[in-house]
């Protein structure tokens, strides 16, 4: 590469609002210091064309060219991201482009949406998956295109926040209502001061958090407790344990190989085998607060270190072949 920033245009659709992870990843973007320029679809949803009725980052969701065509152009990109919620352009389209710039595709939402995004991730460049799992299945497709990229944080999130008192608690759950949540959650709420942010739970709940709100929330509670298991039924290492780690929350899992690539058990996060087990060891850290805080410091301190979306994306760019494309963005023609 030579000295200049890449330029690089950033697509994807900020549903989980300014503390989600699209929004996370335009962040992690802009603090490598890359030209990005940003083409918000949740501001601008005329742009996005979904025949098949596709969501939860199921796909394809295909964004419209002619309705970018110019700006894109003008902006003259190395990279074109598409970041998760299936998002794509149509075969041709692809494949014209990719003479002028290389284009990536990031699925967030792996291992589940693997049925769908198996279609047709193998036409960007390279494409990008959160799941160990999915990573292997796309390799015994024959999707060689594929890279893995696990979730991490922007710089925000280890702002520190001011408690604010409507929010305060012993104990949070920031997710939305999933059955499969439902008995651990009420034997929590009937023995801690417990409080659950997140949509659809058929229990008093105080609704889903979002931007400055999910930031009172998160730096309000003392202990977080993370479901690790997909919609689909997976169990996978998520973003929520990256975000409450770098707010210097105490994070309390289930036990399962693949986090130990990320955090260790009982020394920068808590781990916990069954309902017991985990109501035990929160009546334990929240008796003995500073134990709990020595954790808690050394998970932030790990996720500065190791799980910043600044360092996956700088990595992953490094990592891949940007070609040298045959056309330049100048002499473009339909």
């Amino acid at each position: 590469m030579n000295d200049s920033p890449l330029k690089i245009v950033f697509i994807g659709r900020y549903t989980e609002g300014q503390t989600g992870i699209v929004k996370s990843i335009h962040m992690g973007l802009l603090e490598n210091g890359y030209d990005v320029h940003e083409i918000n679809l949740s501001l601008r949803p005329k742009l996005i064309y979904n025949p098949y009725r596709n969501f939860g980052g199921f796909g394809p969701v295909f964004v419209k060219w002619d309705l970018i065509k110019e700006e894109v152009i003008q902006f003259n990109p190395d990279v074109i991201i598409f970041c998760a919620g299936g998002l794509t352009f149509p075969v041709d389209i692809l494949k014209k482009l990719k003479k002028y710039c290389t284009i990536i595709g990031i699925t967030l939402s792996d291992p589940d949406v693997f049925p769908s995004i198996k279609k047709f991730a193998g036409h960007f460049d390279y494409h990008t998956t959160n799941s160990t799992l999915a990573f292997e299945q796309y390799k015994q497709i024959g999707l060689t295109n594929t890279l893995y990229l696990p979730f991490g944080i922007d710089s925000r999130f280890f702002t520190p926040h001011d408690l604010v008192e409507e929010y305060r608690s012993d104990v949070s759950i920031i997710g939305h209502y999933r059955p499969n949540r439902l008995e651990l959650t009420k034997s929590l709420q009937q023995n801690f001061d417990l409080k659950i942010f997140g949509r659809g739970w058929p229990i008093p709940s105080e609704g889903p958090v979002y931007d400055e709100e999910w930031f009172k929330a998160m730096y309000s509670t003392k202990i977080i407790v993370n479901f690790p298991t997909t919609g689909a039924g997976y169990t996978n290492v998520k973003v929520g344990i990256f975000e409450a780690a770098a707010t210097g929350r105490l994070i309390m899992t289930e036990y399962f190989d693949e986090m130990k690539q990320f955090f260790e058990y009982e020394k920068e996060i808590v781990g916990y085998k069954d309902k017991n087990d985990l109501i035990e060891k929160l009546h334990y850290y929240l008796a003995n607060p500073d134990e709990a805080k020595m954790i808690a410091d050394a998970g932030q301190k790990r996720c500065a270190v190791s799980h910043t979306w600044k360092n996956r994306l700088n990595n992953l760019l490094n990592s891949i072949q940007l070609t040298k494309q045959p056309y330049s963005w100048e002499n473009y023609e339909d």
